[in-house]
């Protein structure tokens, strides 16, 4: 069994009852981090002990549980939740505290269970050397019927995720457009199955969701006008949660 997730959160059992909507909000604010970890850990296939593939650092206010093996597969550690530190970067561009908290709950894990902290502190460093951001290309295709160059890439920050797409004359390399196609709030559950891939059918671009249905739709034509024109397929619910607004 691999380390494949790694997750930083308020206690769920203390905070669902007393203040579930400061857990949801911390959550959120933290999720890209917790999501940039998982994704690099992964690369380096630590094998664990076979008790868990998942590392989690639950804060609690006072009185701090024991280290312990839980819901199965689950290596959770308890740390103190401080929150006038937290109060004061949230939805910033400051990420000192999450990153501390981290670094104390690798640490601290690493008591109960041998966990791999050295790559996971180095992990912590390259974050936080690269602007504590975490962003990526998802696709990036040439389709040279239409002359086009189009690129999918992501930003997954402490406020939202966004989906950009960039369409490139291929011949001047000229770039036609770049604009944003979806938004959500910072949660890999809400985007991560909203878009796979990109295709060109009867002069539409199409980009395609996770079962392969098209998800956003662009028209060509419209590339070469003065306004930028696409539509999100879809129920009113997955409309809703695709345009995220501040």
């Amino acid at each position: 069994m691999n380390l494949r997730y790694i997750a930083l959160g308020l206690d769920y059992d203390y905070y669902s009852k007393m203040n579930n909507e400061l857990r949801y909000e911390f959550q959120l604010h933290t999720r890209y981090i917790s999501n940039y970890l998982s994704k690099e850990i992964r690369k380096h296939k630590f094998q664990t002990d076979g008790t868990f593939n998942m590392l989690s650092i639950s804060l609690l206010p006072d009185k701090i549980k024991d280290t312990k093996i839980v819901a199965l597969d689950v290596l959770e550690t308890y740390l103190l939740f401080d929150k006038s530190k937290y109060e004061k970067i949230k939805g910033s561009d400051k990420c000192d505290y999450y990153l501390e908290l981290f670094e104390e709950g690798f640490k601290k894990a690493n008591k109960f269970k041998s966990v791999p902290v050295d790559v996971l502190l180095s992990l912590l460093k390259e974050f936080k050397k690269g602007g504590c951001r975490n962003e990526w290309l998802h696709k990036k295709k040439n389709f040279k019927n239409h002359n086009l160059q189009i690129i999918l890439s992501c930003e997954f920050t402490t406020n939202y995720f966004q989906l950009i797409i960039t369409i490139n004359q291929i011949s001047s390399k000229k770039e036609i457009v770049r604009e944003i196609i979806m938004k959500t709030e910072p949660d890999e559950i809400l985007f991560e199955k909203m878009f796979k891939d990109i295709l060109i059918e009867n002069d539409e671009i199409i980009v395609t969701d996770s079962s392969d249905g098209p998800r956003v739709i662009i028209n060509i034509e419209d590339l070469y006008s003065n306004q930028f024109k696409y539509q999100i397929l879809g129920d009113k619910e997955i409309k809703e949660i695709l345009s995220y607004k501040l």
